[in-house]
């Protein structure tokens, strides 16, 4: 989640943090994890989504769950060492909340380095016009960099790792390739999708990306321009937390159609978590054909 004058003299947080690898462009409180809920972000539309961005990293190290709201994003919560990292990205967070560009993560070896060279040259060039790419692609090294530098962490470094090879290589398509451009007027009729997912997660399976690649495949070729994806759960676990499992479903599925070439505009994604059952069953069961989501093709 950078314009040709950096703002920021960088600046050691704390003890802590210095042993979790952090380098930051500011000095905030190291209770700054306590402080992201009543934060609001100002500055760019870039310094925002960072701000978005760190944020969920710093707040993805909770307990995971057994029901069907799964467990935390890339990272292994419980384990040495993620206190220090949860309040590394909320530090970071509250930087960019400031209206202030946080510098990356230095690179640890030869291949961090040329990919964070790569990121460099992206940030310059299209910071400005694709924010919400840049900024994940940003949150997605520093990740990688972050959790490579403690032991229990290696696993959801490598995760990070491969995440921002997907961002990375989206937002480089984006300044340079734009793809899936619609055309000005279709009469392609609607086509609907749908894809699972296993108990308490919201991974794609190599069978469930194959559907992807023929909605993709099916939108080209008839010229459907918007996509609308609906995440949903079974009734397994706690309603509020099955509703914040359908968005990270819909989403993600969102971020794999855009990695095969859609638009960022032409998505919408949205979450009802046990709201809209195919299959109907009562409260507490874990049925397969609920934990899904739906991917409409549009004119």
């Amino acid at each position: 989640m950078l314009q040709a004058a950096r703002l920021l003299n960088r600046m050691t947080v704390s003890l802590a943090m210095a042993a979790a690898g952090l380098s930051l462009g500011a000095c905030v409180s190291t209770s700054s994890l306590n402080s992201l809920a009543g934060t609001t972000p100002t500055g760019s539309a870039f310094t925002q989504a960072l701000f978005r961005n760190y944020a969920y990293l710093a707040n993805s190290f909770g307990a995971g769950g057994s029901s069907d709201s799964g467990g935390t994003l890339l990272l292994f919560p419980g384990t040495s060492g993620t206190d220090e990292l949860a309040e590394a990205f909320a530090t970071k967070a509250l930087i960019a909340a400031k209206g202030v560009e946080v510098d990356l993560e230095p690179a640890k070896d030869a291949d961090a380095s040329q990919m964070r060279d790569r990121l460099l040259r992206a940030l310059s060039e299209g910071k400005d016009r694709f924010p919400s790419d840049a900024a994940r692609a940003q949150a997605d090294f520093d990740c990688w960099m972050l959790n490579s530098s403690v032991d229990s962490q290696r696993g959801a470094a490598e995760q990070c790792r491969v995440s921002l090879t997907g961002s990375l290589s989206r937002f480089e398509r984006d300044i340079h390739h734009p793809v899936f451009t619609p055309p000005a007027m279709s009469t392609a009729p609607v086509s609907n999708y749908t894809v699972y997912f296993d108990f308490g997660s919201w991974t794609l399976t190599g069978e469930q990306l194959t559907t992807l690649q023929q909605a993709i495949a099916t939108a080209r070729a008839g010229g459907q321009s918007r996509i609308t994806i609906v995440g949903h759960t079974d009734t397994s676990g706690a309603a509020e937390f099955n509703q914040s499992l359908s968005l990270k479903r819909a989403n993600v599925v969102a971020e794999t159609l855009v990695d095969m070439g859609a638009r960022h505009a032409a998505i919408q994604t949205s979450g009802v978590g046990e709201t809209d059952l195919a299959l109907q069953t009562r409260d507490g069961v874990k049925e397969a054909r609920n934990r899904r989501a739906v991917v409409t093709l549009m004119p």
